[in-house]
């Protein structure tokens, strides 16, 4: 698809828009009409604003970089008609309308000409409709008082949308080293792979239920909740037998290296606290702190379930996946021990989307292994 037809998609898109937006105000006039006071020309309104927007139809004939222009412009000409047949000062304030309207093409020029355009045709009707030579002095206040209002929110409006699409920006950079990130510790590791995910999809669901949680901010922490393990040693992270002690301390520090990464990279906050507590535990014997019950942050308990759910359902070097209620009565049984109680429950109540995301991929045969959980949690 070329830049052309995605320009004249999006203009077609927009004339829609801006005709929706115009029956609306048709509405709104028409009861008021009905039940406030009749309008001046209210005939001659209905037919513009039913047709009001197909002038622009005609933009399909023009440049991409004209179009948006013939568009504004329209737009301008509809309001223009309409303050012109009401001749009321409470209208005055629909011409800030169409800069906000041209904020959808996301181009400073064409806001800056819908701006100017609308603050010159907002004078120039009022003086040339509104004004009586009897009460200049009242009517020159009310004129001043309504550009106050404009020029306020035609400001106000442009940094905010200035602001949100800085913020859409800097939103695309931090995923996509968020998504980057995850790749890069899955890499590593052929029996780990897809593990981030997982843990991301499943602390998700958990979250949905937790209405002091972000879901998506969790889901994004769970992608990079391992992100510590680029710091640790093939021959650690890799190794198939069980870690020595010496080993296992070491690789205990890919909690504090990953929030370290975090911060190096500029993602704070949550995100970090995930990162670095997901392996306390709620009796307090896990690590890098020790940390007990409330006293972990709650993203923290929701990865450590999800994590330790998915170590017990996939294959391992050592194993094969677990069956999935061998895995459930495993969360039962360090309810309050190793996991927050209350999310084991949302845990139970979310267990068939649960099932249904594992039970495809898991292995026919269930190995049974004393403190699963434990051990899950440990080797990763």
């Amino acid at each position: 698809m070329t830049d052309i037809t995605v320009n004249n998609d999006r203009t077609q898109r927009l004339i829609i828009i801006g005709q929706i937006s115009v029956y609306f105000g048709l509405m709104i006039l028409s009861l008021r009409h009905i039940w406030v006071y009749p309008a001046k020309h209210y005939f001659a309104l209905v037919i513009i604003m039913l047709i009001g927007f197909l002038p622009s139809v005609l933009t399909r004939y023009f440049s991409p970089k004209v179009s948006p222009y013939i568009l504004v412009a329209n737009a301008l000409m509809i309001v223009s008609l309409i303050f012109t047949l009401l001749q009321e000062w409470a209208l005055a304030g629909v011409f800030v309308l169409v800069p906000v309207f041209s904020l959808l093409f996301q181009n400073k020029s064409i806001y800056l000409f819908a701006s100017v355009s609308s603050l010159a045709l907002n004078v120039a009707l009022a003086i040339l409709f509104l004004f009586d030579s009897a009460q200049t002095n009242i009517q020159i206040v009310i004129l001043l008082d309504v550009l106050t209002v404009f020029f306020i929110l035609v400001f106000i409006i442009y940094f905010v949308s200035k602001d949100v699409r800085s913020r859409n920006m800097l939103e695309a950079k931090y995923l996509q080293t968020i998504l980057t990130l995850s790749q890069s510790v899955e890499a590593r590791d052929p029996y780990t792979q897809g593990h981030s995910e997982r843990v991301a999809y499943l602390a998700r669901l958990i979250a949905d239920r937790l209405p002091e949680l972000d879901a998506q901010l969790v889901y994004n922490c769970g992608l990079i909740h391992d992100v510590g393990k680029l710091s640790i040693s093939d021959t650690i992270l890799l190794k198939t037998s069980r870690l020595t002690n010496e080993e296992y301390e070491i690789m205990k520090t890919h909690t504090t290296s990953g929030a370290q990464l975090c911060n190096n990279l500029n993602i704070y906050g949550q995100i970090v606290m995930g990162v670095l507590h997901h392996h306390e535990r709620f009796d307090g014997k896990g690590y890098p702190y020790g940390l007990r019950g409330e006293g972990i942050p709650l993203i923290a308990r929701v990865l450590c379930v999800a994590d330790s759910i998915d170590a017990m359902c996939s294959n391992r070097s050592y194993r094969n996946a677990l069956g999935m209620e061998y895995v459930r009565m495993e969360l039962e049984k360090c309810k309050s021990s190793q996991f927050d109680p209350s999310l084991v429950d949302i845990v139970h109540e979310i267990w068939a989307d649960i099932t249904l995301f594992y039970e495809p991929n898991l292995t026919k045969s269930i190995d049974i292994e004393p403190n699963a959980a434990a051990r899950a949690t440990s080797s990763l």
